[in-house]
């Protein structure tokens, strides 16, 4: 079986700073893997370097058996790639549902349209938020927003960075609860970034510890011991 994603000695990094120092790492079709590590380990200079933000200095990315180094991020998000960013990626001024359509301009109308009330089924803070401002959303409420968008474009492979950083308990579980429920109705393939181990311990298959710009670490939730083995690395 082709895999979803496959890097293979990847290089990459901000201008003549190398951050990614060989990293390999391959992800089947509909497998939940988690990558895991301190700050400042790489994580997120790997999931800007698949999108393409970065280009890797050495290495190969294959999406789906597709060569994508060297591609635009248009055309690796065309090819069904979303992201849910750590950081803020909303237009302040525009609504909640107007940032969504703009997250979703593959689908057609009547696409979007479903696609707009089964998010809304995960999170009802879209319906009720449709119309305000997404720059005047709580932190909480903008984390949510931001997992939909990246779910509503129906995605092949979904990038998620750190979206459960500062949130309450009961948004976490809701977060968790969306994609849960997204893989098992469309086997969605999820590579996430976090730092929240028994957030993605709940729903996770496989696991990628980053050190240093490395992979150090590789295994199942299930293998016994593995909360240990990967607390072992974040807590050194």
């Amino acid at each position: 079986m082709t895999a979803a994603l496959r890097c293979e000695n990847v290089r990459s990094g901000y201008d003549r700073i190398e951050v990614l120092s060989g990293v390999t790492i391959e992800i089947k079709a509909a497998d939940i893997y988690a990558l895991v590590g301190k700050n400042g380990a790489g994580k997120t200079t790997l999931l800007q370097t698949i999108l393409g933000v970065l280009r890797p200095t050495v290495g190969s990315i294959k999406l789906f058996g597709n060569e994508i180094v060297g591609r635009g991020t248009y055309e690796i998000v065309s090819g069904g790639v979303t992201c849910a960013p750590q950081e803020k990626a909303f237009f302040n001024e525009l609504s909640v549902g107007e940032n969504l359509r703009l997250g979703s301009l593959s689908l057609g109308e009547a696409d979007f349209a479903r696609g707009r009330d089964r998010v809304a089924e995960m999170f009802p803070v879209i319906a009720e938020r449709w119309r305000q401002k997404a720059g005047t959303l709580s932190g909480g409420e903008q984390a949510m927003v931001k997992v939909a968008r990246a779910l509503l474009a129906k995605p092949k492979l979904v990038l998620l960075d750190e979206v459960t950083e500062g949130l309450q308990p009961l948004v976490v579980e809701r977060v968790q609860t969306a994609l849960k429920r997204d893989h098992a109705e469309r086997g969605t393939t999820f590579l996430i970034v976090e730092q929240n181990v028994d957030f993605v311990a709940g729903f996770a298959h496989r696991y990628g510890v980053m050190e240093r710009g490395e992979i150090r670490e590789e295994g199942h939730f299930s293998d016994s011991g593995s909360i240990s083995k990967i607390n072992e690395y974040l807590t050194i």
